[in-house]
């Protein structure tokens, strides 16, 4: 995978399945009455993401799939150094996150309500990310599954093209067999340098253990963490 990036064809295999998860009444309000003041809203062209924020000079760090929000919250609560967008798909958890940006008044994070893949073929201009973070993606576990995974080939092309110069990507995930895969992708990608977990960023220190973490400890699965740096083109 040393190839330059090419343009390949629209994303059309979803990396996840919208269920019918159970949004409670303060997740309903809040999605009703915080969208529009903490929310990005996709259009048909590329989004002005810096011009969201009040400072929009600072570095952009995304959290993809972020849950219920308790890591993103984390990261924009002790690194107001930063500007932070969540991206996620989830009522539910949108509705959580909003109500902790609210109740935390924070002026450094906004949430986009999409589809990653889509997202960044569509919506997000090359050189956006400083850095992008996957706290426990989907593995889909079965092998017939796999192909399903985010964090494939194509998408890592995707990756380079939006992060900035020296633009850093983690993730954390309890499948072995996902994380080996993730880490052999990386590896034959040139472009992309293994960097040591000791020089990881402050906003990545002592992040909260997720729903699915909690949920990975209990079935004796063991957190796994990967962190790369994009080369100099």
């Amino acid at each position: 995978m040393n190839s330059p990036s090419i343009q390949a064809k629209k994303h059309t295999k979803k990396s996840f399945v919208l269920r019918r998860g159970r949004v409670t009444a303060a997740q309903r309000r809040a999605l009703n009455s915080l969208k529009n003041e903490y929310t990005i809203k996709l259009g048909k062209g590329m989004l002005n993401l810096a011009g969201a924020f009040l400072d929009p000079d600072r570095k952009l760090i995304a959290d993809v799939g972020f849950g219920s929000g308790e890591s993103l919250l984390s990261m924009a609560n002790k690194y107001s150094e930063a500007n932070f967008v969540g991206i996620e798909v989830y009522s539910s958890g949108i509705g959580s996150a909003l109500n902790q940006i609210h109740e935390n008044n924070l002026t450094n994070l906004k949430i986009i309500e999409a589809d990653v893949f889509q997202l960044l073929e569509t919506n997000i201009a090359d050189d956006t990310f400083d850095g992008i973070v996957f706290l426990y993606p989907d593995p889909w576990p079965k092998r017939k599954h796999h192909k399903r995974r985010l964090l494939s080939e194509r998408f890592l092309n995707l990756l380079y093209d939006k992060t900035t110069k020296n633009g850093l990507v983690f993730c954390k995930t309890d499948w072995e067999n996902y994380y080996y895969q993730i880490k052999e992708g990386f590896s034959a990608d040139e472009r992309w340098a293994s960097e040591d977990l000791t020089n990881l960023p402050e906003y990545l220190h002592s992040l909260p253990k997720t729903k699915y973490e909690r949920k990975a400890l209990i079935e004796g699965r063991q957190p796994r963490e990967l962190f790369f740096r994009k080369a100099s083109r």
